[in-house]
């Protein structure tokens, strides 16, 4: 098949995205990953039909700004009106409307939404979303999924999204869970980017690889096996904001203790311009930005110590801190944070 040429098919530039993650996708974090290498970001996973039916629910999930572009509003719906409708209350906001069907949490399997839908039996009712969103507003239409179990199958649902009048399709290079109930963190296993390069081959619009890209050096690898139009990155940037930019990083692909603990400061100072919906978006930053791993009370920490902290004292610090200045001193109280920016 002849594919175009990136430019020609999207209207912005695509080689570094910054993924759509719930609870994570906040203003501030968008702001620092463009400032850092992104081309592009996405919104977190917003539901269509509270978008429609809430006014307040759109305004306060849906915190942008002039500097917040080119953005992308992921959408989770399951009803072809209700997408295009919310697509057209957002499309002011947005250079892109992306239909979540990668989703594989039991709410999504309730819902159904996101990965549930990649099911056969649903494939006339996804094409049938993309198509009227596609029909409803003037920017395009993504469309973000997860492998099937077999690759021919998955590119043959990526030709009809492709058919319906989707612009763009982002692959999670991962399979969904069989059981929702089972569902798990798998970040853990390694994409795979053969799967992504065989549908970056079956279909002409752009593809955008999602998965394996932990350090720097991993997008490039990304891009050159999968052949794809670009990387989207989640927790690689959760824990590296500056991932995408080659000059922060050392060696390993990783920030220095100066510079991790610089672009912590630089997002709580965002974060202080642009509030989150809540406080607890800023601790799970620097929960991951510290090396977290887990959540909440299961969150435990790489490090043995950082700073005066052991790993245990650190994690009370973050859980009890409730503002954004305590953030700022907790971050600055690590000896993270080079001494010329430490305010006197």
């Amino acid at each position: 098949r002849k594919r175009p040429r990136e430019e020609e098919a999207t209207p912005f530039p695509i080689r570094h995205v910054a993924a759509p993650m719930v609870g994570c996708s906040d203003l501030a974090f968008r702001l620092l990953c463009r400032r850092h290498g992104a081309d592009a970001a996405f919104s977190e996973m917003l539901f269509a039909d509270r978008i429609i039916s809430d006014p307040e629910y759109l305004r306060t999930r849906l915190q942008t700004c002039a500097s917040d572009r080119p953005l992308i509003v992921q959408l989770a719906a399951n009803d072809p009106t209700t997408f295009a409708t919310a697509a057209k209350l957002i499309e002011p906001f947005a250079d892109a409307v992306d239909l979540n069907l990668g989703c594989p949490l039991p709410a999504a399997a309730a819902g159904p939404f996101g990965a549930w839908l990649l099911d056969r039996r649903h494939w006339t009712l996804v094409s049938a979303m993309v198509s009227a969103a596609a029909t409803a507003v003037a920017v395009p239409i993504w469309c973000k999924i997860r492998l099937l179990p077999d690759i021919s199958e998955t590119i043959e649902l990526c030709q009809l999204l492709e058919a319906a009048g989707c612009s763009l399709v982002t692959v999670h290079a991962r399979p969904r869970p069989a059981d929702p109930r089972a569902c798990t963190r798998d970040r853990t296993t390694a994409a795979d980017l053969e799967a992504v390069r065989a549908i970056a081959l079956g279909v002409r619009i752009p593809v955008l690889s999602n998965g394996n890209t932990q350090r720097h050096p991993d997008v490039a690898r990304n891009l050159k096996r999968t052949g794809a139009a670009g990387v989207a990155c989640a927790e690689g940037l959760l824990r590296n904001p500056r991932l995408f930019e080659p000059a922060a990083c050392t060696a390993g692909g990783q920030l220095g203790p100066p510079e991790l603990g610089a672009v912590i400061l630089e997002y709580l100072q965002l974060a202080a311009a642009h509030p989150p919906p809540d406080i607890s978006w800023v601790r799970s930053h620097i929960m991951w930005m510290l090396g977290g791993e887990g959540k909440r009370q299961r969150c435990h920490f790489r490090q043995e110590c950082l700073g005066p902290f052991s790993s245990t004292q650190l994690l009370c610090a973050i859980q009890a801190a409730e503002t954004i200045g305590e953030f700022q001193d907790l971050v600055q109280a690590t000896g993270l944070v080079p001494a010329a920016l430490v305010a006197p």
